[in-house]
């Protein structure tokens, strides 16, 4: 636990430029500018805010991590940067879709993205989320004159409390 409380000092010192030049956070420090979706690290406090919530309240949650490896497209030249760009726009718009609202999303590498799902009663939710999720970065994308594919690799890791003798998950 002090690990934790240690790295997320240091991520929201990050998040808040603790010079005097900067009262409050710049936007591009919270949100990804290029999708709009949270950053890296806003999407780590969120992080420790689930965990510590899902400590507190005996709930368990899940953290699903997207790769897009649209580079790898730009560097055989079958991608532009602007196609590359418009790619992973795309794809934080579907992300977005495919989660409730009190979910987060984040971009939180060039290719990376992650989603929190809190408050899981089962992980089937969780599943049923990553089979949407896969089902709609399966589907083209419109690039105006053509479209492409995108490759994407998804995994789900399912965090959970001790729970009282005789409670399951199903």
């Amino acid at each position: 636990a002090q690990a934790d409380i240690r790295w997320l000092v240091r991520e929201v010192r990050k998040l808040y430029n603790l010079g005097s030049r900067h009262p409050e956070p710049p936007a591009a420090a919270i949100y990804d500018a290029l999708t709009g979706l949270l950053s890296g690290g806003a999407y780590g406090v969120r992080f420790a805010m689930a965990r510590a919530r899902a400590g507190r309240n005996k709930k368990m949650f899940a953290v699903m991590s997207i790769d897009v490896p649209v580079g790898k497209s730009v560097t055989a030249g079958t991608l532009s940067e602007q196609e590359a760009e418009e790619t992973l726009k795309q794809i934080a718009v579907r992300l977005t879709a495919c989660v409730r609202e009190t979910d987060t999303v984040a971009r939180i590498d060039h290719e990376k993205f992650a989603v929190i799902l809190e408050d899981l009663a089962v992980p089937d939710h969780a599943e049923r989320v990553k089979q949407k999720v896969t089902e709609a970065l399966a589907q083209p994308i419109n690039l105006g004159q053509r479209s492409a594919q995108a490759e994407s690799s998804i995994s789900l890791q399912f965090y959970q409390t001790s729970r009282p003798a005789g409670a399951s998950l199903h």
